[in-house]
């Protein structure tokens, strides 16, 4: 089964949300994320349900869990595109976007066959 509860030390490197477990915490009391206690720790340590998530956090968690399993089936790549697609910025969405319109699918063909002979090297 996948995990369900992440402390903010789990979130903070995750593009989009804040880089501190101070600004995770503020961010969960302002949005009124599910939390609860976390186990075996003194102090007000909590950690958050999935479920009270953005999407854009749930797509990298669970790209993040399903890169554990080494598992990859006919839907997978798709849904990893999709994933990943969806935590980028803005403007990364909106180049990635034009880049695809004027280059096509050869054009990602020669980046990722560039990135593979720089790797053999």
């Amino acid at each position: 089964m996948a995990k369900q509860w992440f402390s903010s030390k789990d979130l903070i490197k995750i593009e989009g949300l804040p880089s501190t477990p101070q600004g995770i915490n503020r961010k969960a009391r302002v949005e009124g994320w599910k939390s609860r206690k976390r186990s075996g720790i003194q102090g007000k340590a909590v950690e958050y349900h999935i479920d009270s998530f953005p999407d854009f956090v749930k797509s990298t968690l669970q790209v993040k869990e399903k890169s554990r399993d080494y598992k990859i089936d006919d839907l997978e790549p798709l849904q990893l595109w999709i994933s990943a697609f969806n935590v980028l910025k803005e403007e990364q969405k909106e180049f990635i976007k034009n880049w695809l319109i004027h280059d096509g699918v050869n054009g990602l063909i020669s980046v990722i066959e560039q990135q593979m002979i720089s790797k053999n090297k």
